[in-house]
């Protein structure tokens, strides 16, 4: 017990240790204190992200602001017509650092947070506001233009555009070349983890890499040759296919699934596994909290844990009948292992994943193979259109039956409330069903039922302190949306009907918090538990109101005095939402500095939320 608890401690101080390595913000000259200042600034794009609708969007140093030498990374923006940027470029440009905005609703995907941990703190628009003065240059650079090369190359081919999109998503690490109508097949059908390069792209390789260098083992020294071999191919591809996150922690797992072929025992499976998660968490701890790597390892820790006992149970004589027994049986324990996480990230499951995971994994093999040999093909100055052609025939029916199985649209279960103690409770069943497997004895069985009723305590106490009561003003800068939960029920304070997009604003908050049913109320006066709010949201007189103390919630840009409001009725605090204009908002944070009264801005500091 001492010797477990010494190494925990030692781990969570090196954790420690980590963190504050990679913490830009405790570097000196970090650019944080130019923030929403216009500034003249040097900046070096270091790698192309996914583009969006509208931006093509790049990771770049900062190098320089004005005349003082500087360091960090932003979020560099610029219009798809703007054709001409590209990793390596050294660009100079007159802009503000921006802020990146905070989430719309406390239960929204935190952009702000999720580029905090990737220490990046502000955007730059780029439109026509820069001008090239260099280039630079490194192995990393230089590797992501040879991929650009390569995808223009592919993009000129004989192959169909879908073809063409899925090669660079799989193969190249860029899903730009995938259409909405693609995408939304796979994620219907379950197995949108198919076109992100994942563990799965980076298995299939690592086994390719295995039986191709087989041979070297004959050789003296041979299986150390072998496993440098692989080593080097499997971080040659992480590095051209962009160094992605995804692909990190995979090409790190694999790893150290070759460094164990030094050793010839198969009980160092799951050592390696979890000793390839340490160095990822003491590399950078943020990955514990990215859905990526909990879906990664959940998935595998799973498949590692109960393939042996399933697959001694279930066998036959036939090779191939035996290979695809074993995809089902992967696809299944998978899926066991991913399933709390993917409802409560997603709150919904396809029941169809069964059929259509067996089909995309069983296929998957033969489409990268095949899309290796034709990306050799496309590079080299002989053309071999047949291949060409077969290629692009298997890929549309690759697709086509993966939007078959999405269409069965009843078939996705929506709208599912899962929250973080029942993935507790479910990995702890899980952990007890493998633990008893293992050797079923009465003492195994009474510790595994003594852990469900210690998880189930757990269960009850986070029921009990549960916050059932909650006031939250939406961080939305075209609608203004305030919302009160009491319980069960969901009160709208609004003057007109709820538009789509306040729904879907809405929706994840009943999913959160249980919430049965939702009722609009058209009020400017209201209380929240102890508080009393006022909303200002048109020009009317407030001076006949005759409450003091209250909370002003102020939305929809009214034209008002805010000075003689405040010294009418000596508010508590001023809350400003998204909908007011940004020179309003100023204008309002002043007179509440000169007149000392509490100033909240959801615009910059994110959702108002009163527990």
């Amino acid at each position: 017990s001492f010797f477990f608890l010494l190494i925990v401690s030692f781990g969570c101080c090196l954790s420690w240790f980590s963190q504050n390595i990679h913490n830009d913000l405790l570097r000196k000259n970090n650019y944080i204190n130019y923030l929403d200042k216009q500034v003249y600034t040097q900046v070096t794009l270091v790698k192309s992200l996914t583009t969006t609708k509208s931006y093509k969007r790049f990771y770049a140093s900062v190098d320089k602001i004005n005349d003082t030498l500087v360091n960090g990374k932003v979020l560099i923006e610029a219009p798809l017509k703007n054709k001409k940027l590209q990793v390596g470029d050294v660009l100079l440009c007159k802009t503000i650092l921006e802020k990146i905005r905070p989430p719309i609703s406390p239960y929204d995907f935190d952009y702000k947070a999720y580029l905090a941990k990737q220490d990046v703190y502000a955007k730059i628009r780029m439109k026509t506001n820069f001008i090239k003065i260099g280039e630079y240059n490194s192995l990393f650079i230089n590797l992501q233009k040879v991929r650009s090369v390569v995808e223009a190359k592919l993009e000129k081919s004989t192959l169909s555009k879908n073809t063409v999109g899925l090669i660079k998503a799989m193969l190249l690490g860029n899903k730009d070349g995938v259409s909405d109508d693609i995408l939304s097949s796979f994620t219907n059908s379950g197995v949108v983890h198919v076109i992100a390069i994942s563990g799965m792209h980076v298995g299939v390789l690592y086994l390719m890499l295995l039986y191709t260098f087989g041979f070297v083992k004959r050789f003296k020294y041979g299986q150390y040759i072998y496993v440098l071999i692989v080593l080097i191919c499997l971080w040659s591809f992480a590095v051209f296919s962009g160094m992605s996150s995804s692909v990190i922690r995979s090409v790190t797992m694999f790893s150290f699934f070759t460094l164990i072929k030094l050793k010839h025992r198969k009980g160092l499976v799951l050592e390696a596994l979890t000793t390839s998660m340490v160095v990822l968490l003491l590399a950078n701890p943020n990955y514990l909290f990215a859905v990526g790597f909990q879906l990664s390892y959940a998935a595998v820790i799973s498949i590692v844990v109960f393939y042996p006992l399933l697959a001694e149970w279930i066998k036959v004589n036939s090779k191939i009948g035996q290979y695809f027994i074993d995809v089902l049986i992967v696809s299944i324990i998978a899926q066991v292992g991913v399933l709390p996480l993917t409802l409560h990230y997603f709150h919904q499951i396809p029941l169809q994943f069964l059929v259509a995971n067996f089909f995309a994994v069983s296929l998957l093999p033969l489409v990268l193979y095949g899309g290796v040999v034709v990306l050799i093909i496309i590079l080299l100055p002989v053309k071999i259109l047949f291949l060409e052609y077969c290629y692009n025939y298997l890929i549309q029916f690759y697709l086509e039956v993966i939007k078959y199985l999405s269409s069965y649209k009843e078939f996705v279960l929506k709208d599912i409330s899962f929250f973080k103690e029942h993935i507790l409770i479910y990995f702890v069943l899980l952990f007890c069903i493998w633990y008893v497997a293992q050797g079923p004895s009465f003492k195994r069985v009474r510790n595994s039922l003594i852990l469900i009723i210690a998880c189930q305590f757990v269960f009850i106490t986070n029921s009990i302190q549960e916050k059932h009561q909650e006031f939250v003003i939406y961080n939305s800068y075209k609608q203004s949306l305030l919302a009160i939960r009491n319980y069960d029920q969901l009160t709208i304070i609004q003057r007109d009907s709820i538009s789509p997009k306040e729904i879907k604003l809405l929706k994840m908050n009943r999913l959160e918090n249980k919430v049965d049913s939702m009722v609009i109320l058209n009020t400017d006066v209201f209380k929240f538990k102890e508080n009393n709010y006022l909303i200002v949201d048109r020009d009317v007189s407030y001076s006949l109101l005759k409450t003091k103390g209250l909370v002003l919630v102020i939305r929809n840009n009214p034209k008002v005095n805010l000075e003689r409001i405040i010294k009418s009725i000596k508010p508590s605090k001023v809350v400003v939402d998204g909908s007011n204009y940004r020179s309003s908002q100023l204008k309002w944070k002043s007179t509440c500095k000169i007149l000392q009264v509490p100033f909240y801005n959801v615009s910059e500091q994110g959702a108002y939320v009163v527990n």
